[in-house]
């Protein structure tokens, strides 16, 4: 596991906070890796249709996914953010 050192503005890390302290999460890593892996989630098809497609002979285009190195079939989706 990869640890990284994020700058919040107060009232944002006081959000994060009053969510642990409600006991909606154990910690306050734990609400950030919720808010990445569904950023993430969401997000994934959409991303993908901006990066390049990777082909092979006689196979369908499809985009190798860099975050979970799984691959994905070209499909329109545009995630509500």
């Amino acid at each position: 596991m990869k640890t990284v050192s994020v700058d919040f503005p107060d009232n944002r890390a006081q959000q994060v906070a009053d969510y642990v302290k409600a006991g909606f999460f154990l910690s306050e890593p734990d609400v950030i890796l919720a808010a990445i892996s569904e950023f993430v989630r969401r997000s994934r098809l959409y991303l993908m249709e901006r990066l390049p497609a990777k082909t092979s002979l006689g196979r369908k285009k499809r985009h190798m996914c860099p975050i979970e190195n799984t691959c994905l079939e070209r499909r329109s989706y545009h995630p509500s953010l």
